[in-house]
């Protein structure tokens, strides 16, 4: 049996991986809500979804590929309990299907 100490510290330990998932999930939201504006405001010759493509291409697979590596290296070293890490991984595959379905998105718009 776990102590509390030791799923806490489990809980502590996966916040790294949860902060490099942050960039793709709120490049999603962010996406979802800027429907109704055409260009950056101040910016005008900078359309919205090139932002967007860029965020998607170089940004976000950073973010996704680094919590990738901190979860399989913790995975390794036994430091999570199993529901912890179904939940990070969860939130990695979270991650990287809304990242490739943006590109894809985006990929599509332009036919």
């Amino acid at each position: 049996m776990e102590s509390p100490e030791s799923s806490l510290s489990g809980a502590i330990k996966v916040r790294p991986i949860i902060l490099w998932c942050v960039p793709s999930l709120l490049g999603f939201l962010l996406f979802l809500f800027s429907f109704p504006i055409d260009h950056i405001l101040g910016w005008p010759q900078v359309n919205v979804a090139e932002v967007f493509f860029f965020w998607f291409l170089t940004i976000a697979p950073i973010g996704v590929v680094a919590a990738s590596v901190k979860l399989i290296r913790a995975r390794r070293r036994g430091i999570f309990t199993a529901p912890v890490s179904a939940l990070a991984w969860t939130l990695v595959t979270v991650s990287a299907s809304a990242n490739v379905f943006m590109l894809l998105g985006m990929w599509a718009s332009t036919y």
